[in-house]
């Protein structure tokens, strides 16, 4: 039996220690509550008192700002940072630090902004005048104003390793002209080594040539003294012999001028065999006033040759006074020749005087014109062909052109073998005043020109040459109507 009883007390006992166990659990979790409360409270007060001290630092929402639970979160980044304020803080003093180093928060915004513009300058510096200057926007952050910084630093590299690239490019093409130089500079001195060998080789063969050259000169200079000699000697009879034929021709001209001025005594009067001589007849008369006369290409007649008509019962006038106006030798019509055959000329008829009618045999005659001879003609002075009063020294020309041009001879002076000498107008002297330098210059070239008109005439009337003037002679060769045209 006695073993029976022990399972009853070992249940009780258990019991007992449960309950035990219950008991001071259940006491030892009222003492946790009521330190906890009174943590609690103690915890509630520090807050209420926490809150009354941040409070002018945070609005009353900071519990629930998003900015505020990040800065919470982020404590455990910073361990010793309890709070958001002090976490903010301390991200403040490492942005300053990481920014400026061990400068304060406060101070650091500002040596941002002074190292930016710094950088600013520097990179308008390094761009140059001629790009557009970098600047940073207002109010831009810390990493946008870096990216700025950055681009134009980056622009900068590009363009610097440009610049390199073409200042390597320059030097290689340096090192290459001057390779070139070096290359044709090798190239000149070898050449003028070669140059200097060849003058080397000249000047020797020069030499021998030179000595040479002595030994064949003394030879020759020998040889030639010897010609010389007899050459000198030759020139001296020759020297002789011209000096007696120059005195003999000096003699003789003398006596050729002699015997010209002795022949101008018996020249021929042309004032009548040649003068009043015809050159040929008119054979036919159309009506289109067209004559045809008995003279063509094989007496030397010419297209543009005239000829003055007079009448074959009066025949031709004298020369009388070759210098007067009055008593001009104007014939009954002028001609041109037109047409030429062998032994005939087709002429018309220039001018008609009045009254007047050509018949066949009327005589025709131009001064100038001559088959067989050509006569010399002196021309002097001023002509005016147009009849103005305006004397020109061109209508000289035109006076020695038709002579030439009808086969005539135009000499600068008169002498004896001089034909007929045709005058211009007489020169005039204008007045003169001594006070004015002009007036007297003028005066003098005039008596200079007048003096020169006299001595012709009066060399012509020593050798008894026939002298006319411009209309005198404009008539006896057919031309004064033309010519007044």
């Amino acid at each position: 039996m006695p073993p029976a009883a022990t399972p009853v007390q070992g249940s009780r006992a258990g019991l007992v220690s449960a309950l035990i166990v219950s008991l001071v659990v259940a006491v030892a979790m009222i003492v946790v509550a009521v330190y906890e409360s009174q943590v609690s409270s103690n915890w509630q007060r520090q807050y209420e008192q926490q809150l009354a001290t941040d409070k002018p630092l945070l609005p009353d929402n900071a519990a629930s700002d998003p900015r505020v639970q990040a800065l919470l979160a982020a404590r455990e980044q910073f361990p010793s940072a309890p709070d958001a304020l002090s976490v903010s803080l301390a991200e403040s003093e490492q942005l300053a630090k990481l920014s400026t180093g061990d400068m304060p928060a406060d101070k650091a915004a500002d040596a941002v902004r002074t190292q930016l513009k710094a950088a600013v300058d520097q990179v308008n510096a390094l761009k140059g005048q001629q790009l557009v200057d970098f600047t940073i926007p207002p109010n831009v952050t810390l990493a946008s104003a870096l990216a700025l910084v950055t681009d134009q630093v980056v622009t900068l590299a590009h363009a610097n390793k440009d610049k390199q690239d073409q200042l390597a490019a320059a030097q290689q093409k340096i090192q290459d002209e001057i390779k070139a130089r070096e290359a044709l500079s090798a190239q000149k001195d070898q050449t003028i080594a070669q140059a200097n060998a060849r003058a080397e080789a000249a000047e020797a063969d020069a030499k021998r040539a030179h000595e040479e050259a002595t030994a064949a000169t003394q030879g020759v200079q020998a040889s030639a003294t010897s010609n010389l000699k007899q050459e000198q000697q030759v020139v001296a009879s020759l020297t002789g012999q011209l000096q007696s034929r120059d005195k003999q021709i000096t003699d003789l001209n003398s006596q050729i001028r002699s015997i010209k001025q002795k022949l101008h005594l018996f020249r021929v009067n042309t004032n009548e065999p040649i003068v009043q001589h015809a050159d040929g007849n008119i054979i036919n008369i159309t009506e289109q006033k067209t004559v045809f006369i008995n003279i063509g290409s094989r007496q030397q007649v010419t297209k543009g040759l005239t000829f003055e008509v007079y009448d074959k019962n009066k025949g031709i006038p004298p020369l009388g006074d070759g210098r007067a106006e009055e008593e001009m030798p104007i014939g009954k019509a002028s001609i041109e020749v037109y047409n030429v055959g062998p032994d005939s000329s087709e002429c018309r008829v220039v001018k008609l005087q009045p009254g007047e009618q050509l018949v066949v045999g009327d005589l025709i005659m131009n001064l100038v014109y001559d088959p067989n001879v050509h006569y010399n003609f002196v021309v002097f002075g001023d002509f005016d062909l147009s009849n103005t009063n305006a004397a020109s020294p061109t209508d000289a020309e035109i006076i020695k052109r038709l002579i030439t041009q009808w086969g005539g001879r135009i000499q600068n002076q008169v002498d004896v073998d001089t034909d007929f000498v045709v005058m211009g107008k007489d020169p005039e002297l204008p007045s003169k005043d001594e006070t004015d330098p002009q007036s007297v210059l003028r005066y003098n070239q005039a008596k200079q020109r007048l003096d020169g008109y006299q001595a012709v005439i009066a060399k012509a009337a020593q050798l008894s040459v026939p002298i006319m003037n411009q209309n005198r002679f404009l008539y006896f060769v057919g031309y004064y109507d033309q010519a007044t045209r």
